[in-house]
């Protein structure tokens, strides 16, 4: 049974998958015809699906240098037919033959990508003649990589009007790029006040700092509870440890200590919720997680970005005025506490945060979608 649109992403960090369930929750609000999500790594091999996705967490929780060494050196667009792309897209599909399988079976009517991996795939296909299904692709960060760029894909949906030009430079006709921001479930679209949200989490009413680790739970954490010491430092503290049990039981313990009020969570469903409850949000800066706190109209304090990627992610945001850094996670309760007894910053801040957010992204990259299937011959 043929599948009029297929949403492809790929389990290689979490904010690929993330921004393709954003656009088909948005579809599904738009009236879709029928659409599918797909992790384009059940395609591949198993090993090859290992080495894929383990190997850049490993690598970016182990070796963050090197992968951004590796992310700068690499984001330079190869030509085609170059002895790199060749090699490159010959192993990949040497390790994706049920990939094929997938498009026979789907038939989509259009294809849209969060990830490069499929689309060098489906441009290799386009390139041969073997596909004619329109393909767009979603860049999940502020920055294109050199990695998004392929010959053969008809719509591209960046984050800014700066990676729009940077992706133009890199060789992709401006007509073929929308400035449609990164999609985010509609969710974050809403906002509840602080104080109303505190009071149905039972939290204290205090000003809140929400501490996020990310999907992996990863990042200084335990560094910043330990700044906050025996003392209550008037504020109230809400972590969100992810799926790392250990990361958990750590803060658990922390908090039990401690004078300050420290809520402690694992992976939660609600961190939306949980957003709207903040006054600060702390966190790595991720494509995903900084789009949907922009969504919130919350400033952010930025801790340890991963080398390439997050590294850009977080300069956009410090020149925006959305966000500052967190550099000493040990003096992490003196930061905080200065930051948000600092009323007029806090508020420049938020407004930072109203200008460049996206919340619509989804929706209009549903809409393009959806437009992209009327024009196709009867």
């Amino acid at each position: 049974m043929s599948t009029p649109l297929l949403l492809l992403h790929a389990t290689a960090g979490a904010g690929h998958t993330r921004a393709a369930q954003a656009v088909a929750t948005a579809l599904e609000q738009a009236g879709s015809p029928g659409h599918r999500v797909v992790d384009t790594l059940q395609c591949t091999t198993a090993f090859f699906r290992k080495m894929y996705a383990k190997a850049y967490i490993d690598l970016v929780q182990t070796a963050p240098g090197l992968w951004g060494h590796l992310y700068e050196r690499y984001d330079v667009v190869k030509p085609p037919r170059s002895k790199t792309a060749r090699s490159r897209l010959a192993f990949d599909k040497v390790n994706s033959r049920a990939f094929g399988k997938l498009l026979a079976e789907a038939r989509p009517q259009a294809i849209l990508c969060t990830h490069f991996l499929p689309l060098e795939l489906l441009s290799d296909l386009r390139g041969r003649g073997k596909l004619d299904t329109p393909v767009h692709a979603v860049v999940t960060d502020v920055s294109p990589h050199a990695f998004w760029v392929y010959p053969h894909i008809d719509v591209y949906h960046v984050a800014t009007p700066a990676g729009a030009r940077e992706l133009a430079r890199k060789g992709i006709d401006a007509q073929r790029i929308r400035v449609s921001g990164i999609p985010i479930d509609p969710i974050f679209a809403q906002q509840t006040p602080a104080a109303t949200q505190r009071a149905a989490l039972g939290l204290p009413e205090r000003a809140t700092v929400l501490l996020l680790s990310g999907g992996f739970g990863v990042g200084p954490l335990l560094a910043m509870l330990d700044s906050f010491g025996a003392d209550d430092a008037g504020l109230s503290v809400v972590v969100v440890a992810g799926r790392n049990a250990e990361l958990e039981a750590a803060c658990r313990a922390r908090a039990a200590t401690m004078a300050t009020p420290v809520t402690v969570y694992g992976f939660v469903s609600n961190i939306h919720e949980l957003m709207d409850a903040a006054d600060l949000v702390v966190t790595k800066p991720g494509g995903l997680t900084t789009n949907e706190i922009l969504a919130k109209g919350k400033p952010m304090a930025l801790v340890a970005p991963i080398p390439g990627q997050e590294q850009r992610n977080c300069e956009y945001l410090l020149e925006e005025g959305a966000a500052v850094r967190l550099y000493d996670a040990g003096d992490a309760a003196w930061f905080f506490r200065t930051l948000l007894d600092d009323h007029a910053r806090m508020a420049a801040m938020r407004a930072a945060c109203a200008r460049i957010a996206r919340p619509q992204a989804a929706a209009d990259i549903a809409a393009a979608l959806l437009a992209a299937l009327r024009m196709l011959p009867a």
